[in-house]
């Protein structure tokens, strides 16, 4: 294991923050003291960083319980994100910090949101101040600011996604206590399924299977998605789903599958864990605040541990995330006694038992 940057923390994991041809990532610039403080892109793989600032919010707006998620286009040197109750965008190749879009009167945004590999609109969820819903869906066009609903939910929906692989696809998830969520992931179309709808049945028997973090996959059209094991359903780990009407489909299973990545290619998946990997139990059960970083087959659903870390609330979540060239995993490495967190690479083995 590699640090490549202390005092900073990854994107989400269900965004991209590499560019420059996936040479270089966006990254936030984290202190336990103050929260994140702004934007910084770096080289991943070399020794020679070359930390480049791109944000820093005005200091009075930063704390600890501000978390700032950028969004990377996959196909243009743009990134976008949401501070404030606004969403920002910023051309990476020579621009300025842009406020695109205020939240309207008596509403905030979610702190995700989702740009288009063009760079040209982004999708962000606007809720009331006072409540988590009703949620709605807006667009907005990068050029021209304006804003579009796409649609509206009477519960708390929140994560949205573009699908990399069908962009006309959006990921989005429906809230809450994971073990009383019956249909956590949803996917819309403007045309197929424009309200949404969801696409992974997670009654099995009488009870739930509780699933979150889900992640679209590049090369096909659905997502990997982690079956936690709080679950009173089983089998728990790795599932495949689709929004074309394939069935879910069980990877690998898992005791403790937490957060998940798949490599642009589809031969590899990434989870991180709530404790140990190999220890007896499931779910937060004796994990210690440990975590760590499991390479899944997808075609086998054979595991190899990459490396282990701590796991604290955020931004100390480890989130592996695969480099565009699937020869590295990224995650944050946290520090539980001193609260610092890293961003760290671990090496993709080429050969896998």
């Amino acid at each position: 294991m590699t640090l490549l940057l202390a005092g900073a923390h990854l994107p989400y994991p269900h965004t991209n923050g590499f560019h420059a041809e996936g040479e270089r990532l966006v990254l936030t610039r984290y202190s336990p003291a103050t929260g994140a403080l702004g934007l910084t892109s770096v080289r991943w793989r070399d020794e020679e960083r070359a930390a480049r600032p791109l944000y820093e919010p005005e200091p009075s707006t930063t704390g600890p319980e501000q978390l700032l998620w950028p969004d990377v286009a996959l196909a243009a040197e743009r990134v976008a994100w949401v501070w404030n109750g606004a969403v920002h965008v910023l051309d990476l190749d020579s621009g300025a910090p842009e406020r695109l879009y205020t939240a309207a009167p008596g509403h905030t945004l979610q702190n995700l949101c989702s740009l288009t590999a063009s760079g040209d609109r982004v999708v962000v969820m606007e809720q009331p101040e006072d409540r988590e819903a009703p949620v709605t869906c807006l667009e907005i066009s990068v050029s021209t600011g304006r804003a579009d609903e796409l649609f509206g939910k009477d519960w708390f929906a929140n994560h949205p996604a573009h699908s990399p692989h069908d962009e006309s696809w959006l990921t989005f998830a429906h809230e809450g206590p994971a073990r009383e969520i019956p249909d956590r992931i949803w996917a819309r179309h403007p045309t197929r399924a424009p309200e949404g709808r969801c696409v992974f049945e997670q009654a099995v028997d009488g009870a739930t299977l509780a699933v979150g973090h889900e992640r679209w996959m590049f090369h096909d059209l659905g997502a990997v998605v982690c079956a936690y094991g709080e679950s009173e359903a089983g089998p728990r780990g790795l599932y495949t789903v689709h929004p074309d009407g394939r069935a879910a489909r069980l990877v690998s299973e898992g005791e403790r599958d937490w957060h998940c990545d798949i490599s642009r290619d589809g031969r590899w998946a990434v989870v991180d864990t709530t404790g140990p990997h190999d220890a007896p139990g499931r779910g937060w059960q004796d994990a210690g605040q440990v975590s760590d970083i499991v390479l899944v087959d997808m075609a086998t659903g054979a595991r190899t541990p990459l490396a282990r870390t701590a796991a604290d609330r955020h931004p100390r979540h480890p989130h592996p995330v695969f480099t565009p060239d699937g020869t590295a995993v990224l995650h944050n490495h946290g520090d539980p006694s001193t609260g610092e967190v890293a961003v760290a690479r671990v090496p993709v083995p080429r050969a896998v038992p």
